[in-house]
């Protein structure tokens, strides 16, 4: 066994020896994984529709029953004013007014009936959800009550759209939140893993011990990151069995090209915990540096939105930010069975970021060290 396998195995020890560390490698990520894949979702439940009816009538009735009767909306307290609308939105207890017209039932008749809808816009992602889903709903019906009055068969009046959604068919949000996920806490484990161990040589006086010892210091890099990179993969492994087993996620793709993929951004996210142990003099510090730097990558990275909704110059960033083309990838492979022809930009990108970060570490960590 060379000089670069005792510092590995060396490593292993080392971390494996420590209960606290051994939590945060094993234990955190799993518990982490469970709580925001049900915590970061974009599906709308429970949200509380009141209903303001000057005139009620088995039509508002119907209308306000059938927006109910879905998994998405619930009823709110009764209004009996606009002025009282205004007031339970403001004190949280509703989150959306469906305000009927007087004369509905004549409007209807003519064909120009109107309804009003007032939302709490102050989560605007959810307001613009809630608003289409209540449009597209009251839309439905009353298409059902013209061919219902007309005699009609509802099943058979108008134009039938027959839709098809591709790669989530039944639109989880989990589905697409869960594999960014993955890469998050792929991100955090090894960026902020090889931070520490780093800097906590420094901490311990144990680093100029390996400076003065025949390791290069490309040896002494690779003896830090590749058991780090061992267990980033790990995690992954792990990651991945939950997503499947216990998330339902499909796994269509390639897992080697999978493994391929996070093996260039282990290269983007082990050089940049290396390179903030250069500049860092405390663990502390590492961790702040490493997070600082992932909370924007995290925004730049379609995590919760997606790019193109994006202006045009947070756009041209986001070529800048690896972890959006690693997400795209593991997105991917698990939903689309996207391959090689499909993702070679992105991989293409991977690796050079790749390779750039960690040629920046190693050139900054040997500099450092002379």
């Amino acid at each position: 066994m060379g000089p670069t396998g005792r510092l590995v195995q060396k490593e292993f020890r080392q971390i494996f020896r420590g209960p606290m560390m051994l939590r945060l490698i094993l234990i955190m990520p799993i518990i982490q994984l469970f709580v925001l894949g049900y915590a970061v979702s974009l599906d709308l439940k429970g949200v509380r529709m009141s209903v303001l009816d000057p005139e009620p009538g088995p039509l508002t009735r119907r209308l306000a029953r059938v927006v109910w009767e879905t998994e998405t909306f619930r009823p709110g307290p009764p209004v009996g004013s606009p002025g009282q609308a205004e007031e339970l939105l403001v004190q949280g207890r509703t989150d959306l007014v469906l305000r009927f017209p007087r004369g509905l039932e004549q409007d209807l008749e003519r064909g120009r009936a109107s309804l009003g809808v007032i939302l709490d816009g102050r989560n605007s992602a959810q307001a613009g959800q809630a608003l289409a889903q209540v449009q597209a709903i009251l839309r439905q019906e009353e298409q059902r009550i013209r061919a219902e009055r007309r005699g009609a068969d509802p099943a058979r009046s108008g134009v039938q759209v027959s839709t098809l959604f591709l790669y989530n068919p039944e639109l989880v949000s989990k589905h697409q939140m869960v594999p960014a996920i993955v890469v998050v806490l792929i991100t955090v484990i090894s960026a902020m893993l090889t931070g520490m161990t780093v800097v906590r040589e420094k901490e311990l006086g144990t680093l100029e011990q390996l400076l003065v010892s025949p390791l290069t210091p490309r040896q002494l890099v690779l003896g830090k990151t590749i058991p780090l990179a061992v267990l980033a993969f790990g995690e992954l492994l792990l990651a991945a069995t939950v997503a499947v087993l216990w998330y339902k996620l499909p796994l269509e793709g390639s897992i080697v090209l999978l493994a391929a993929a996070v093996f260039l951004y282990l290269l983007v996210t082990l050089g940049g915990g290396l390179l903030a142990s250069t500049v860092s003099s405390t663990q502390q510090q590492a961790i702040f540096t490493v997070w600082f730097f992932l909370v924007f990558g995290i925004l730049l990275s379609g995590f919760f939105f997606p790019v193109a909704n994006m202006p045009q110059a947070l756009r041209w960033l986001t070529w800048l930010n690896p972890m959006r083309f690693v997400i795209e990838i593991v997105r991917g492979i698990f939903l689309k069975g996207s391959g090689l022809t499909d993702l070679w930009i992105q991989l293409l990108m991977l690796g050079v970021h790749g390779g750039g970060m960690f040629g920046l570490a190693l050139w900054r960590f040997r500099k450092r060290i002379a």
